[in-house]
């Protein structure tokens, strides 16, 4: 008994290193202006182009024939906050590829021939001209799914902003909106799209105590809702957030991202969603954690 306390207390030990430890060098997944990049890379290569194959990939890169139907196909792309949707077009039929990104999702496209030099790759759309279109990404990578996920996702704040208000402010007597604004803004069911990096600047930008009560924040300054449109929006205009290991399909310079994001700037502190949190150094003393 007294051996397997022990065990216990080591496998507990390691899951808190690899909590605190290992998982905070993933805080940069894609996020809403990544997304919206990510499908205007797969329309620009796609346009013009007719696709005749898909292939689910195993790890390795073995792939093998997806649940696509046979014959030739269109692709368009659309991003719907952190989630991406592929349709293939056939002649009477479509079939919508839902890709959720991971933390390292990304594209490529590429002469078919050459598709293995890719390692991690997760889906691959060959066309007729020998090209292929690629979805890869290594840790907690990107998955896909023929139709939608399971998981409830609130309206994308930069097509549907209307929507978006809406969904808030109809909720906003819920408990989520007890949590601190910080926390509350990862909250996909409301805040669809916004992720680590977006989140500090949006609150940065803001000018309010970030730890401060969700629903009181949102009350008292209801332009934040407006802000999560428009945050996004700007990074997406400055190529997205090209923070580690995503960087943008297009090509694109970082500067002017980095010089306006707000983000391993100022303090960073781990809050109760397990992400680290960056903020200016005025409101310390309100931080909670």
């Amino acid at each position: 008994m007294c051996s397997l306390n022990i065990l216990l207390t080591i496998i507990d030990l390691l899951f808190s290193c690899i909590y605190k430890c290992i998982l905070p060098i993933f805080e940069t997944m894609p996020e809403l202006a990544e997304l919206k990049i990510m499908a205007d890379f797969v329309n620009a290569k796609s346009k013009g182009r007719t696709y005749n194959a898909a292939y689910d990939v195993a790890k390795g890169n073995i792939p093998s024939k997806s649940g696509v139907p046979d014959g030739d196909f269109n692709v368009k792309a659309e991003s719907f906050g952190k989630e991406l949707v592929i349709s293939l077009y056939h002649d009477v039929a479509q079939t919508d590829v839902h890709v959720f990104m991971g933390m390292s999702g990304n594209w490529k496209f590429v002469p078919t021939e050459s598709w293995n030099d890719t390692r991690f790759v997760r889906l691959r759309l060959d066309t007729t001209d020998g090209h292929s279109l690629l979805l890869y990404g290594s840790y907690m990578g990107p998955k896909y799914k023929i139709g939608p996920f399971a998981t409830k996702r609130g309206p994308d704040p930069t097509k549907y902003f209307d929507r978006f208000k809406e969904n808030v402010l109809a909720n906003l007597a819920k408990k989520a909106f007890d949590r601190p604004i910080c926390e509350a803004l990862l909250e996909q069911k409301y805040f669809n799209g916004i992720g680590n990096y977006l989140r500090s600047t949006i609150l940065y930008y803001l000018g309010e105590n970030p730890f401060e009560k969700a629903r009181d924040v949102i009350q008292r300054r209801p332009d934040i809702l407006e802000m999560c449109r428009d945050v996004p929006l700007q990074a997406y205009r400055y190529n997205g957030g090209q923070l580690r290991d995503w960087h943008n399909p297009n090509g694109g310079d970082a500067k002017d991202f980095t010089d306006w994001v707000f983000y391993q700037k100022g303090l960073g502190v781990r809050d109760n969603t397990g992400r680290t949190f960056w903020f200016d150094e005025r409101w310390i003393e309100h931080c909670p954690y």
